[in-house]
């Protein structure tokens, strides 16, 4: 699969240090001067709490910031113990509520419209990257995952699936993508949440591969133009705790996934850059995530993505 627009150069220029940084490590670059640089770089960003600004009130740390920061300081050869990532878990277990869930830090004030995420109730997509993150440090035994896990089970909605915060009604799709293969790996295929998930995933695959084709999706009774979160939700939700819908066989030789993967080709912007639905500008993030789906779904080859990126950035002031 080729992209109509080389996305690297506008990740590079336009990104952050975490997606700068991931995209270097996805195509195994991490470990080179200028991934060396960005990983000091990042470090600098943490806060005396252990936590990392968070993209909503870069004053204070946010939840959801730190522990994909931790993650990827972790792949990154961070030290476990070291002062850094022993910061961050800290802070992340202190927002674990007593149910088990865990919220985002309740000092940063959350608009209205951001209903995906709560910090007061248990929200159920970062759960799943949190107990990810414990399972990366050796801790799927410790109390505070097991606690995690066991809410997550408790969160299975009536008729199926998952809202994205707790005592939501209504069935997220990426939330219950993410749990539905979380399960999997856990306790594995006779899983009985695990099996009404995957059902539930399914009809979300058919129904977001008829949108890819058409070229448009409908919300609220109105036909909308497609997006890079409406086509790329099911297929990876962050950059190193998505990848489980692939690993489940959902891969470009599933023709539904090929649709979706076209679909999100014919989106690309001239930047090389994918809008999602909340912005009017293309998001190095999203777009960053597209390499990384690609390469999960094997639409694109790691070879590829890393000749893509040396073409980029050698020779650039920062890779010295």
């Amino acid at each position: 699969m080729e992209f109509r627009y080389d996305p690297i150069p506008f990740i590079f220029e336009k990104g952050d240090l975490y997606t700068k940084l991931s995209i270097l490590e996805i195509a195994d670059l991490g470990n080179t001067p200028g991934g060396d640089k960005l990983l000091l770089e990042l470090l600098k960003r943490q806060n005396k709490d252990g936590g990392f600004p968070s993209m909503i009130n870069p004053k204070l740390s946010g939840v959801k910031e730190t522990e994909r920061a931790a993650y990827l300081l972790s792949i990154c050869g961070m030290p476990k113990e070291g002062l850094a990532l022993s910061g961050c878990m800290k802070f992340v277990l202190k927002h674990q509520t007593g149910d088990g869930g865990f919220s985002e830090n309740p000092k940063i004030d959350i608009p209205g419209s951001m209903d995906w995420i709560s910090n007061q109730k248990g929200v159920t997509w970062l759960t799943v990257e949190i107990v990810d993150l414990l399972r990366l440090f050796g801790q799927e035994n410790a109390k505070a995952c097991q606690k995690a896990i066991n809410w997550l089970r408790r969160m299975e909605l009536p008729e199926g699936g998952w809202g994205a915060v707790e005592g939501q009604e209504t069935v997220d799709p990426d939330s219950s993508a993410a749990v539905t293969f979380l399960m999997k790996d856990l306790l594995g295929e006779e899983d009985t949440l695990y099996k009404r998930g995957r059902e539930l995933y399914e009809k979300h695959l058919d129904q977001t591969a008829t949108d890819a084709e058409l070229g448009f999706h409908v919300c609220n009774e109105k036909k909308v133009e497609n997006d890079v979160y409406h086509l790329t939700h099911l297929l990876g939700q962050s950059f190193f705790s998505g990848k489980r819908g692939a690993d489940s066989g959902y891969g470009i030789r599933d023709h539904r996934i090929k649709k979706i993967v076209e679909g999100i080709v014919r989106i690309q912007r001239e930047d090389g850059g994918f809008i999602p639905y909340w912005s009017q500008e293309s998001d190095p993030l999203y777009t960053g995530l597209v390499l990384s789906i690609f390469l999960w779904v094997k639409a694109m080859k790691k070879g590829k993505i890393k000749e893509m990126i040396e073409k980029t950035i050698v020779g650039n002031k920062w890779m010295k």
